[in-house]
């Protein structure tokens, strides 16, 4: 236990000297925007950290067993997220990002879709925020229990101060500095595929995975989930921000998602080794099984310091992104000349007050929480209706009207779907509200064409 403590004190004195670091110059443009200095290689460690996340790490553990080498299927929707980033940030007039002083996609939101538009995507956004940070909060109870036997209380309670800190410190410098350590970190996670019993792996085990139909379209569902949720993940779009050039966004990118590749495969194996072990009843507490059976004493200090990374990597991002929104923003946006709006000194000093709010309120929220995996599914449900409307609109060059009703009717169908009891465990349900959207919105455009035409020919 004493290791334990003593790899912690390492990486917390570790993270207080990142934090001396990023906060020397003190700016606002850094604390906002790392002023747009962030080159591809820490670019790449920030994103695939702030990707994998240890709810990632947890749930991927989950997603191997049951899906098995399908589960490379699911990664290659991020493969794609990350593609179709670089080609809506190559595309995004730079005058206009510069000019507005952009660091969050909720300003893309105002530009291309309008106030309106943009205060609904806020609010969802603000919402699926504070769930991922309260969810963080939950899953880190568990695993730490498990790892240095602190009691709930203890280690949500530490962690927030420590996150809370250096955030407040230094903003999204600091973040995407200590996202670079921690992605170094977390590649240890990666040694738990040499503790488990990988004998067992056979051609019989494997093969009926491979033509489960059942399978195979969770997979492409969870690709789909992966793809949609990304696209409009604001954690990435303040990093895409705080980068030097699109040509580092390029290298970045295509970097991260090797590296994801280096943690997602050996997770794989793992999952198949007790797949082909048996004895696994709930698939759910695969990853804490796995720490009590397999995981050898000397290694824990190493994967204890990998998972606090893991955590603090995605807690991190996502509580510096609906502070800064709700600095900037707040609630609802009333107009571009918001007085807030090109005052970086009022913005930081609201997105700090925002830290202290949102990490206590998350806290709170977290001690609420019961089946972690239910509540990922919900989540990433209301972030694939959001990319869905966000995705068509500008495929179909839809006016801010047409895409405000499909706001709505995007976030009444993930309602609908959520509390009618839609969303199950099984991953194709977190598609149906993005489903009912696709089917509003073709019926929306086609009538709106039909409308044109008519007015044209009389």
């Amino acid at each position: 236990m004493m290791n334990n403590y003593i790899a912690l004190g390492f990486y917390i004195l570790i993270l207080g000297i990142l934090t001396f670091i990023a906060s020397r110059r003190g700016s606002a443009d850094d604390f906002l925007r790392a002023s747009s200095e962030i080159e591809w290689k820490i670019f790449a460690l920030s994103v695939f950290a702030s990707v994998i996340s240890s709810y990632n790490i947890v749930v991927g553990l989950t997603f191997s067993f049951i899906f098995g080498p399908w589960v490379i299927v699911v990664y290659l929707g991020v493969l794609f997220a990350f593609i179709g980033i670089y080609y809506l940030a190559k595309n995004q007039n730079t005058e206009v990002v510069i000019g507005k002083r952009f660091n969050s996609v909720v300003d893309y939101f105002i530009f291309k879709f309008g106030e309106r538009n943009a205060s609904l995507l806020n609010l969802s956004l603000l919402l699926v925020l504070f769930i991922f940070i309260s969810l963080q909060f939950f899953i880190n109870t568990t695993v730490f229990s498990e790892i240095l036997g602190w009691d709930k209380y203890t280690s949500s309670i530490s962690v927030g101060i420590i996150v809370l800190l250096y955030i407040s410190v230094a903003g999204l410098k600091v973040e995407v500095y200590t996202d670079a350590f921690q992605g170094i970190l977390m590649l240890f996670v990666v040694g738990l595929v040499f503790m488990v019993d990988t004998s067992q792996i056979s051609k019989e085990t494997i093969s009926p995975l491979l033509t489960d139909k059942t399978i195979i379209f969770g997979a492409i569902s969870l690709a789909a989930v992966q793809f949609l949720t990304i696209l409009v993940q604001p954690e990435m779009w303040q990093r895409i921000y705080a980068t030097k050039s699109i040509v580092h966004v390029k290298k970045g990118l295509f970097a991260s998602w090797i590296l994801l590749m280096l943690v997602i495969i050996p997770l794989i194996i793992i999952g198949l080794s007790v797949r082909a072990s048996g004895g696994i009843d709930n698939p759910g507490n695969l990853f804490y099984n796995i720490l009590e059976t397999s995981a050898s004493e000397w290694f824990l200090p190493f994967l204890s310091v990998a998972l606090f990374a893991a955590f603090m990597s995605s807690l991190d991002s996502s509580l510096f992104a609906i502070s800064s929104q709700l600095g900037k923003y707040g609630f609802w946006i009333k107009s571009e000349e918001h007085p807030y709006h090109n005052q970086d000194n009022i913005v930081v000093k609201n997105t700090r007050v925002a830290i202290i709010i949102i990490t206590i309120l998350t806290l709170a929220t977290s001690l609420y929480f019961s089946s972690f995996l239910l509540y990922v599914l919900q989540l990433v449900s209301l972030l694939t209706v959001i990319s869905t409307v966000v995705l068509f609109s500008l495929l179909f060059k839809t006016t801010r009207n047409e895409t405000f009703y499909g706001v709505i009717v995007a976030l009444a169908s993930f309602m609908y779907s959520a509390f009618g009891g839609l969303i199950t465990e099984a991953p194709q349900t977190t598609l149906y509200p993005s489903a009912a959207v696709i089917l509003y919105m073709f019926a929306q455009n086609f009538a709106v064409r039909v409308y044109n035409h008519m007015n044209k020919t009389t």
